[in-house]
């Protein structure tokens, strides 16, 4: 700005730029004044703080900073001047208020000499937002002046605009500007007494805008946008609107400074008007009124699938597009407005597209905002629904009063895919539940009001178990038969039971799945636990059983060679989503193997099922002991226990038994029948008795080298082994009121040294063990035992047990029916009160002794 001008002013206090817009729009709010009793005086002071003369002056004589004369609108800083360079007082009002009818207040800008006598310049008249400078001097080649700083500043206008009036002296055509600059950081440059100076000072705006006379630049700033713009007449010399676009070079970035300067004179270069003495006014005139900043929030056009849509007017809003479907990716726009945002809402049901475009200045201004509606092709009525359902390739039947399908497989991100029947009006979603192992698809349309819902399980292939099932709710009862499958869980160690297609009552339940059972056997036998709490959200997965809230189930049971017994005891809440006070039922699932020994249906959820007790029993390959609870009817049903007490128990040989819990039972029923003719046999039964006159009962007492010697008894005792002689193979059915004793945990061996006497309920497989055949206890590698019978096992090396051990029921001869007749005998030979003698039988004198089990008679 090298001799731009002789003197100029400062005005030290800036206006506020009012948020997104620029002050004092219109200049209602008047001026500012010197002494605060007019709106005539400006308040402003001269910049430096310490006044340079060029001629013959000293530092002493320094004025330092000067009142400005004249007014300023409010807000804004005006370039009105009061100098010192040869003589005091020298001053002159570039700005000044004015009125008129219609318009109301407004700023004119006097382009005027100041200076004394022929001595000085002609002033330039701008007002500005930031604050003016002046460097006076008689040298016209170290004058300079201009503005630095400026307002602080967000926002991201499209224009300046306002009115203007401009009026040339005769003969002259000087340029008026208008200028605006946003930045980010510091400019930091030199100004002075010759441009460029040494004072520093920042943001200066010559350094800013990257004019030649900035001299050095440092510091962090960026212009992010400006417009400069000239004019010398205004249409008729008359007042006109003026639209500055703003030219923004970083469309990105938020401004954080703003400055607007207006000036009457050519801005950047006065070297045209400026003169020491032959110049005295020059009297260029710009009145302004009305600024402020443009914020555009228009579209410019409008597009489908890459085509402009033709007779689009920014100004018009509303547009019929019905021939269109809409697709949001195919529908485009431009908005108008640098900073300008939009928002769709588009309306399936009607097929209305709204877009509401938002100034920059929204935020401050909530008018700054166009709305534009677009009809397109309105949706047909829909039903929210999938027509077809293919996981893991295979097509899903589906039903339209069906929400929950199950099938076998794993999931993975492309397991599903479906069809939707209202096509590309319906938004379908898929979310995965890994826990629990399904997938949640849901289907939403215009004009329906509740998302459609279908849930697909995933399941397992595994072990299948065919069970009874006994299903108690309240007062109701069912049962039937089915598989149970148990699968190896997602963790180590655990076992899943899955119960598909749960019936209650000829109802379709859903599916039960219990995840995650600990799963550890010993000896091919586990025991299941499992408790789930509301945390699990566990469900009977189906449409009807999803309707219960199932806030616990616990799971009890056991899987031993191959037969699966298990409990589910659920909790169900009918009263959940009524409000009040938790009201819990339950549902009790009894799940047993066809072959299990006994059935406990003594829980409170089974009352009634006497009355198809014949039906529970029919569905088991044996006779099991069924427990009922107290009260039931049963008409005399054998090994059907009512409370504790059975009408009559009916053994089955050959057929596993036990039994959980203890009862009586008035009379027994036992399908074997012992041999006689003093023939030895074993049993073990769960209950105790008197031994009848005719039979002996004998528990092992003692081992007497390779014979086994058995005391006779007269009580047995539940569960335990003996072996028997009897004259009566049917003594067991005239038994009465026997106490039976449950068999779950019972120790069924009597030992005596090493020599164990193990009685069993099951049918199994045995090693290393001694079986009884033809009178004595045989030793066998492998082997099989029969339910109710004994065999025995003797305990350390093997190597150095018999082969065989004879048995000696004491006071009892025992073995073959007919003695045999020998000469001679070298094996072990045992009087008939069962003690050894010594030699051969040729040694012995007369009589009948036992070898080998065998009676032999030596004469």
């Amino acid at each position: 700005m090298k001799k731009q001008l002789l003197t100029l002013a400062l005005l030290a206090v800036a206006g506020t730029a009012g948020a997104q817009q620029l002050p004092n729009v219109g200049f209602e709010s008047g001026g500012k004044s010197s002494n605060g009793s007019t709106l005539q005086t400006s308040s402003g002071n001269m910049d430096f703080g310490k006044f340079i003369s060029c001629v013959a002056k000293t530092e002493a004589k320094a004025k330092g900073l000067r009142q400005r004369p004249g007014f300023e609108p409010i807000g804004w800083n005006g370039s009105n001047v009061n100098q010192f360079v040869v003589a005091e007082g020298s001053s002159s009002a570039l700005v000044t208020e004015m009125q008129s009818e219609g318009r109301g207040h407004y700023v004119k800008l006097t382009n005027s000499f100041v200076g004394v006598n022929s001595i000085g310049a002609t002033a330039p008249a701008y007002i500005t937002l930031g604050t003016p400078w002046v460097h006076a001097c008689s040298n016209t080649d170290h004058q300079d002046g201009g503005t630095y700083g400026g307002e602080e500043f967000k926002f991201r206008p499209d224009a300046i605009k306002g009115n203007y009036k401009r009026t040339n002296v005769s003969g002259k055509s000087e340029n008026a500007h208008i200028i605006v600059y946003f930045w980010t950081g510091t400019f930091t440059s030199k100004i002075g007494k010759k441009s460029p100076g040494v004072i520093s000072k920042d943001d200066v705006d010559r350094a800013i805008m990257s004019k030649s006379n900035a001299g050095t630049i440092t510091g962090t700033g960026k212009l992010i946008a400006s417009a400069d713009y000239s004019f010398a007449t205004t249409t008729n010399d008359d007042w006109q609107e003026i639209v500055v676009p703003i030219n923004w070079v970083d469309k990105t970035t938020v401004p954080a400074k703003m400055n607007v300067i207006i000036s009457s004179a050519d801005y950047w270069n006065r070297e045209n008007i400026v003169s020491v003495s032959s110049e005295k006014e020059n009297g260029s005139i710009l009145e302004v009124d009305d600024v402020q900043f443009v914020y555009y929030h228009a579209l410019s056009s409008i597009s489908y699938n890459g085509t402009n849509i033709s007779g689009f007017d920014e100004n018009t809003t509303t547009y019929d597009l019905s021939s269109y479907d809409y697709d949001e990716n195919k529908f485009g726009y431009v908005l108008k407005g640098v900073g300008a945002s939009a928002v769709r809402n588009y309306n399936k049901e009607t097929g209305v597209l709204t877009v509401t475009v938002n100034g920059n200045n929204v935020s401050a201004d909530p008018t700054s905002k166009t709305v534009y509606t677009f009809q397109f092709k309105k949706a047909p009525t829909c039903t929210g629904k999938l027509t077809s359902l293919t996981v893991n390739g295979e097509n899903v039947e589906l039903s339209d009063d069906k929400q929950f399908y199950v099938v076998t497989g794993e999931h993975s991100a492309n397991s599903i895919s479906y069809v939707a029947e209202d096509g590309a009006y319906a938004t379908v979603e898929e979310t995965y539940d890994e826990v629990n192992h399904y997938s949640l698809i849901s289907v939403t349309a215009p004009g329906i009001e509740d998302p459609t819902y279908y849930f697909v399980k995933f399941a397992k292939a595994g072990d299948q178990y065919l069970s009874n099932l006994f299903i108690g709710m309240g007062n109701m009862l069912d049962n039937l038969q089915q598989n149970v499958e148990i699968v190896k869980g997602d963790k180590e160690n655990t076992i899943d039971l899955q119960l598909r297609n749960f019936i209650f009552k000829g109802t379709n339940m859903g599916d039960i799945f219990v995840y995650g059972i600990p799963y550890n056997p010993v000896d091919g036998s586990a025991k299941l636990h499992k408790e789930l709490g509301v945390e699990d959200q566990f469900m009977i997965f189906g449409d009807a059983g999803a309707s219960l809230y199932i806030p616990k189930l616990v799971l009890d049971g056991d899987l031993t060679n191959g037969k699966l017994n298990a409990v589910l005891d659920i909790s169900w809440d009918p009263t959940f989503g009524q409000g009040g006070e938790a009201a819990y039922n339950k549902i009790v699932v009894n799940v047993c193997s066809p072959s299990a020994t006994s059935v406990d249906l003594s829980d409170a959820n089974f009352t009634k099922a006497g009355v198809k007790i014949s039906e529970i029993l029919g569905n088991f390959s044996n006779s099991p002991i069924v427990y009922l609870p107290e009260g039931e009817e049963v008409n005399g049903v054998a090994n059907v226990v009512v409370g504790t007490t059975a009408s009559s128990l009916s053994l089955a040989d050959g057929y596993d038994w036990g039994v959980t819990k203890n009862f009586t039972a008035a009379a027994v029923s036992y399908d074997r029948v012992f041999k006689t003719d003093n023939y030895v046999q074993s049993f073990v039964l769960p209950f105790g008795f008197t031994v009848p006159t005719g039979t002996t009962v004998a528990e092992l007492s003692s081992v007497n080298g390779d014979n086994l010697v058995f005391k006779p008894v007269t009580e047995t005792v539940a569960n335990k082994p003996y072996l028997v002689v009897t004259n009566d193979g049917e003594f067991i059915n005239k038994l009465t009121n026997v106490q039976v004793k449950a068999t779950t945990g019972a120790d069924l061996t009597t030992t005596v040294g090493a020599v164990s006497h193990i009685g069993s309920y099951t049918a199994q497989n045995v090693a290393n063990v001694y079986g009884y055949a033809n009178g004595k206890f045989v030793k066998a590698n492998t082997g099989s035992v029969k339910p109710f019978r004994t065999y025995v096992k003797v305990a350390g090396a093997q190597g150095a047990a018999p082969m065989a051990f004879g048995v000696n029921i004491e006071g009892t001869v025992t073995g073959i029916n007919n003695a045999t007749t020998a000469a001679t005998a070298k094996e072990a030979i045992y009087n008939l009160q069962g003690v050894r003698v010594s030699g051969d039988l040729k040694h012995l004198t007369k009589g009948v002794y036992i070898v080998n089990g065998q009676k032999v008679v030596v004469k």
